[in-house]
C-alpha cells in the first residue's frame, strides 16, 4: 500500500483539501454525493504526497514515486466497473476479431502499455489509489494495477454480449466494449484505508464571494462579473485544446514520418532506425577531385536520434546552437548530454550517440539488437512522439506523448483521429 506508508500530516491535508473541494460541490452538481474532478484529484495527490504528477502525459501511472512506485489515479460514485484503458486508434487492428481472439488482443495491448510505461520511469511495481465519492463522504482505497494473465484468460459466457465482452484472468474480471474501443476492469478486490466526511455547502458561491471580499481587502486585488447561476449536473470530461497541451517552453517532435498521402512510419535507417544505415566513409582525390568510398563502417545498435525537421525549427528558438551541448532529464530520472547536431541541425542526439538509444531500444522498447522499430510498435505503446520541455535553469526534460498528441499541439489534421474513442 501506498497511502498507509505517507506521513500522517501528508494523510491529514490530502484529505482536508478534498473535503475542501467536495464541499463546492454545488458549483457542479446536486447530487448528495461530493464531486471531484478527475483533474483536482490528480494534483492534490501529487502536492501533498511528494510524487511526481505524470497524468498529462496520459500513460499508465498518473503519478509515480522516487521510490519506483507508478499509481493510477481513480475516483467514481456508483459502481466499482470502471474504465481502465482505450484503445480507440488501434481498432483497425482488431475490429475483426471476436470473442477470445478479440480480448486476447486487447490484453496484450494492455500489457504493452503498462510495461512501456514502467520501463520509461523505472518503476518497480504499479497499483491504484481510488477515492470513491458516497453521500456526503469520500473514501479512500487502493487496489492491485497488473498486468493481464492473457494465458488464464477465459470468457464470461453468461455475461454480456458479442460487443460487450466480460472475461477474467484468476485474478481480476474486465470486461471490453468493442463499440467504445474501451476495456473495464471490475474492482472487486479493493482494499479500504480510510474514510473521511464531506460538509457540501447549499450555496458555494456565498462563500466563494466572501472570499473574494476578504482577498480584495488584504491585497487590493478587485473582482467584478460574479454571476450565480443554478448549475447544470455536468459530466466528469476533461477537454485538452492546443494551447492546454504545449506551452511555450515545450516543443513536441514527431518519432515517425509521413508519406504524401498522411500515412505514418519510421524510416528504416534513419530516425530511431538510424542503427541499421551503414556508415560510408569518402576520401577526395587530390588531383582529380573525386569523391571515392574507402569503407562502409557499422553503426553501434543503439545509435538513433529524435528527428528535428525544418517545420520544428522554425516553431521557434527552443535549442542551443548546433553542437551546443545540454543537459536532458529522461522519464526515469536519468540525465544525459545530448545536443541538436546533423546536416541542417535536423537532429536531436546524445553524446555519446548510443546513450539515448540504449534507453529507449533496450530499456524501454525492450528489443532484441538487429531489431527496427516500426510505426505499428509506437502504435501498440500508445506514443509516437515526445514533448520537450525547457526548464527554468536551462537544462532540458522529454516525456513520451501520446498517439495524436502532435497534431494537437499543432492543430494539424489527424488521418487517425476519426478511432478516437469518446467519452458517454
Amino acid at each position: 500500500m501506498f497511502y498507509e506508508k505517507q506521513p500522517k500530516r501528508q494523510q491529514e491535508d490530502y484529505k482536508k483539501m478534498l473535503e475542501i473541494v467536495g464541499s463546492l460541490s454545488r458549483l457542479f452538481s446536486n447530487a448528495k454525493q461530493p464531486y471531484l474532478p478527475y483533474r483536482i484529484h490528480e494534483n492534490v495527490f501529487a502536492k501533498y504526497f511528494d510524487v511526481k504528477n505524470n497524468a498529462r502525459h496520459d500513460d499508465s501511472a498518473d503519478a509515480y514515486s522516487e521510490a519506483g512506485v507508478g499509481i493510477g489515479l481513480k475516483t467514481w460514485v456508483g459502481q466499482d466497473n470502471q474504465k481502465v484503458a482505450e484503445f480507440g486508434r488501434l481498432r483497425p487492428e482488431y475490429k475483426h476479431l471476436d470473442g477470445l481472439d478479440l480480448v486476447k488482443k486487447i490484453a496484450l495491448y494492455r500489457n504493452k502499455r503498462i510495461k512501456t510505461t514502467m520501463n520509461a520511469h523505472g518503476l518497480k511495481e504499479m497499483l491504484y489509489h481510488i477515492v470513491k465519492r458516497v453521500p456526503h463522504a469520500m473514501r479512500i482505497y487502493e487496489a492491485a494495477f497488473d498486468f493481464i494473465d492473457i494465458d488464464n484468460i477465459e470468457i464470461d459466457s453468461g455475461r454480456g454480449s458479442a460487443n460487450n465482452i466480460y472475461f477474467s484472468d484468476g485474478k481480476h474480471t474486465y470486461h471490453f466494449s468493442k463499440s467504445k474501443n474501451t476495456l473495464y476492469m471490475i474492482f472487486s478486490d479493493m482494499v479500504f484505508l480510510d474514510q473521511f466526511d464531506v460538509e457540501i455547502y447549499d450555496d458555494p458561491y456565498d462563500i466563494l464571494l466572501n472570499l473574494s471580499k476578504s482577498i480584495k481587502k488584504t491585497t487590493g486585488i478587485t473582482t467584478t462579473g460574479i454571476t450565480t447561476a443554478t448549475p447544470s449536473e455536468p459530466k466528469e470530461m476533461f477537454f485538452i485544446t492546443p494551447t492546454e497541451i504545449i506551452k511555450e517552453n515545450q516543443l513536441c517532435l514527431r518519432l515517425y514520418s509521413t508519406r504524401p498521402d498522411g500515412t505514418k512510419y519510421v524510416p528504416d535507417k534513419s530516425g530511431l532506425n538510424q542503427w541499421n544505415g551503414a556508415r560510408t566513409c569518402y576520401k577526395t582525390d587530390k588531383e582529380t577531385g573525386e569523391r571515392k568510398l574507402v569503407k562502409v563502417v557499422q553503426r553501434n545498435p543503439n545509435e538513433l536520434y529524435i528527428p528535428y525537421p525544418a517545420e520544428d525549427r522554425r516553431r521557434k528558438e527552443f535549442f542551443p546552437p548546433k553542437d551546443t551541448p545540454f543537459e536532458l532529464r529522461l522519464p526515469n530520472g536519468d540525465i544525459i548530454s545530448a545536443k541538436v547536431c546533423q546536416q541542417d541541425s535536423k537532429a536531436i542526439m546524445s553524446n555519446p550517440n548510443s546513450v539515448l538509444g540504449k534507453w529507449l531500444l533496450r530499456d524501454v522498447f525492450e528489443l532484441e539488437e538487429g531489431t527496427p522499430v516500426t510505426y505499428e510498435m509506437l502504435r501498440e505503446c500508445n506514443i509516437d512522439s515526445v514533448m520537450f520541455t525547457k526548464e527554468e535553469n536551462g537544462s532540458y526534460s522529454v516525456d513520451f506523448s501520446v498517439l495524436g498528441t502532435y497534431e494537437k499541439c499543432y492543430n494539424l489534421e489527424d488521418i487517425e483521429a476519426e478511432n478516437d474513442s469518446v467519452e458517454d
